[in-house]
């Protein structure tokens, strides 16, 4: 029994201090990626619909330029949210695989 007891205890090597700090980082992290996707999508909407509405008011514009901000305010955000989606998977997205490709058979060529 004596010699089980010893062998459950925790070592300095059994502790990785960095596992909190890990998770922190990572849950971190996430958070930004959420506001910042949060920001793409949200500021083009808001300014478009915004500046519209203020410029129907402010130039007695007809109410589908309204109509027509609101669209362009849609189009800007789908872009922003594409372009930042395609960013994310260039830098999240990469494969842990090896670059170069793997042949199957001998590099040489043996076409004459």
């Amino acid at each position: 029994m004596a010699a089980d007891k010893d062998n459950l205890s925790i070592t300095d090597d059994d502790r990785n201090p960095n596992t909190t700090g890990e998770i922190l980082k990572q849950g971190l992290k996430t958070y930004v990626i959420a506001g910042q996707l949060s920001f793409a999508i949200l500021t083009p909407l808001l300014i478009f619909v915004v500046g519209g509405a203020w410029a129907v008011r402010r130039f007695d514009l007809p109410v589908f330029f309204a109509v027509i901000f609101i669209m362009f305010g849609i189009l800007t955000m789908i872009g922003s949210l594409v372009s930042y989606l395609r960013r994310l998977i260039s830098i999240y997205g990469k494969d842990k695989k090896d670059k170069h490709r793997k042949y199957k058979t001998d590099r040489k060529d043996y076409d004459y």
